[in-house]
C-alpha cells in the first residue's frame, strides 16, 4: 500500500461520527474519502460504552480505507469529541532575543511548546503579538524584532477523559494524535475572519449538546458547554404525536418549520405512529411542538451568553452563527435571533469563505460537517503543537529511545511496512 502524507479527522458525536482523510495541498488540503456511521456508546458529552464507541469507529475508518483503496491512512490522526471537560484559559507568553531577530515559523512553535507545558493543556493557539512592547500584529512571520509577547488561547482538558479518548485509536498506526477543542474546530469551519475579528457567538447545536464559543479581535474569548440537543425536541415530536424517533425525526427536519407562522394552519402531512397506522396531522402543529422545545433550550443557552459577556464587558458581538445538525431545523436562525436579539445566521463551510479544503463539495453546504472542515483549516492555520505519540497509549513495548536521525534505516522501513499492512489487515475486517 502507497503511504499518503495527510490527516485524519475524527469527529465524534452522540448521533453520528464523521470522518475525512485529507491529503496535504499546496494551498491546503483536498479531501480525499470521508464517511459518517451511527455513533455507539457517546452520549452528552461521556464515552458510555468504550467498546461500543471504538467499534463505531473502526467502521468509520474503514469506509475511509475502502474509498482510498490501495492508500493507507498513516499519517497524522486529529479528534474532537463533545467533551464537557473542555475549558480555556487566557495568558501570555514572552520571548526576549539578545539581538533583533526575523520572527519564523521555528519561533513561533517555540511559543507554543512554552506555553503548551502542563500537563492539563492539549493544545495552544498564538492569537496576537506584540512586537518590542508595541508593535501589535496578528502574524509577526518575516518581523525582525528583538522582544515578542504572544497573546495565547490554552485549550485544557482533565487527564482520565484524554487519556479514555486516545484509548479509543489502540492499535492503529498513526504516527501521532492531535485532540481539538470542539468548539474551535466547529467555529474555524463556519465563521469568517471578518466576524472573528469584530465579535461573533458561535453556537454548535448537536444532537445532545450545546457548544457555545465567543470571539472577539480573532481570538476565542469564551466557551460554554449545555447538555441541551436536538433530541429533546425529537423526544417531544414522538411523545405528543406517538410516533417513533427516526419519524419524529423525518417530521422536524422536512415537515416542520420552527418559523411555524408562516406555515399555512390547513396544511397537512402524514404520520405512521407506533401501531402502523397512518393519519394527517398539521404541520403547524408539529411546528408550535418543535418551536416550545428550541426556544427554551435557547433561551438557557442565553444565560451562557450573558455569562460570558459579563466576564467580558468589551465584548459586543455583531450576531450568531448556528452550525451543527440543529442549524439543519427550518426556521433556527429566526427563533435564535429573536431570543439573542441579534442577528443569526445558519454556518456552514460554504458561508465561511474558507477556500482551503477541496473535495467532498456535496458536503459543503451542510451544517453538520462544520467541525470536519474546521479541523482541517486549523490544522492548516495553527499546525499542531505537542501531538502525542499513540504509541503512548498502546499496550505493545515500547521501543528503546535512540537519537533522531534524518535519514531511514532498513529496520525503520520494515516497521512501517508491517504496521501499513496491520492496518490493511485490521481494516479489511471491518468493511
Amino acid at each position: 500500500m502507497a503511504k499518503v502524507g495527510g490527516i485524519t479527522v475524527v469527529d465524534i458525536g452522540s448521533y453520528n461520527i464523521k470522518a475525512a482523510f485529507g491529503e496535504k495541498a499546496a494551498d491546503g488540503f483536498k479531501i480525499l474519502s470521508y464517511s459518517t456511521v451511527k455513533s455507539n456508546g457517546f452520549y452528552g458529552g461521556q464515552i458510555i460504552d468504550a467498546v461500543g464507541l471504538k467499534a463505531s469507529i473502526g467502521e468509520a475508518l474503514g469506509e475511509l480505507q475502502s474509498q482510498l483503496m490501495k492508500k493507507s491512512l498513516i499519517g497524522h490522526l486529529a479528534v474532537t469529541a463533545s467533551e464537557n471537560l473542555f475549558s480555556l484559559e487566557l495568558s501570555k507568553v514572552n520571548k526576549d532575543y539578545s539581538r533583533p531577530e526575523v520572527i519564523s515559523n521555528a519561533q513561533i512553535q517555540e511559543i507554543r511548546s512554552e506555553a503548551v507545558k502542563s500537563q492539563d493543556t492539549v493544545d495552544v493557539i498564538p492569537v496576537r503579538y506584540t512586537l518590542d512592547g508595541e508593535r501589535k500584529v496578528i502574524n509577526p512571520i518575516s518581523m525582525t524584532t528583538s522582544k515578542i509577547s504572544a497573546d495565547v488561547v490554552r485549550v485544557k482538558m482533565d487527564q482520565l477523559p484524554k487519556n479514555e479518548l486516545m484509548n479509543l485509536f489502540q492499535g492503529y498506526p498513526f504516527d501521532s494524535i492531535n485532540i481539538m477543542h470542539p468548539g474551535l474546530v466547529a467555529s474555524e469551519g463556519v465563521l469568517t475572519e471578518n466576524e472573528k475579528n469584530r465579535g461573533i457567538i458561535c453556537l454548535d447545536f448537536g444532537y445532545s449538546t450545546f457548544k457555545l464559543t465567543a470571539y472577539m479581535d480573532g481570538m476565542p474569548i469564551g466557551y460554554k458547554f449545555m447538555q441541551l440537543g436536538i433530541e429533546k425536541i425529537v423526544k417531544d415530536i414522538a411523545t405528543i404525536f406517538k410516533v417513533s424517533y427516526p419519524e419524529a425525526e423525518r417530521l422536524l427536519f422536512y415537515h416542520s418549520s420552527l418559523d411555524y407562522e408562516k406555515i399555512n394552519e390547513n396544511e397537512m402531512v402524514e404520520i405512521v405512529d407506533f401501531s402502523k397506522a397512518k393519519k394527517n396531522v398539521k404541520k403547524r402543529s408539529i411546528s408550535m411542538a418543535a418551536y416550545a422545545r428550541a426556544k427554551e433550550m435557547l433561551s438557557l443557552s442565553r444565560r451562557s451568553f450573558n455569562e460570558i459577556m459579563n466576564a467580558n464587558p468589551s465584548f459586543n458581538p455583531i450576531g450568531i452563527v448556528i452550525t451543527g445538525g440543529g442549524a439543519s431545523m427550518p426556521g433556527i436562525s429566526s427563533v435564535a435571533g429573536t431570543i439573542f436579539n441579534m442577528v443569526a445566521r445558519n454556518g456552514t463551510y460554504v458561508s465561511s469563505n474558507n477556500v482551503i479544503v477541496t473535495g467532498a463539495e456535496d458536503i459543503m453546504g451542510v451544517p453538520v460537517y462544520g467541525p470536519l472542515f474546521g479541523a482541517y483549516i486549523y490544522a492548516y492555520k495553527y499546525g499542531k503543537s505537542e501531538a502525542a505519540k499513540i504509541s503512548t497509549f498502546t499496550t505493545s513495548s515500547p521501543a528503546p529511545q535512540e537519537s533522531k536521525n534524518v535519514g531511514r534505516t532498513s529496520g525503520e522501513e520494515k516497521e512501517s511496512n508491517d504496521s501499513l499492512k496491520k492496518l490493511w489487515d485490521f481494516l479489511k475486517k471491518l468493511v
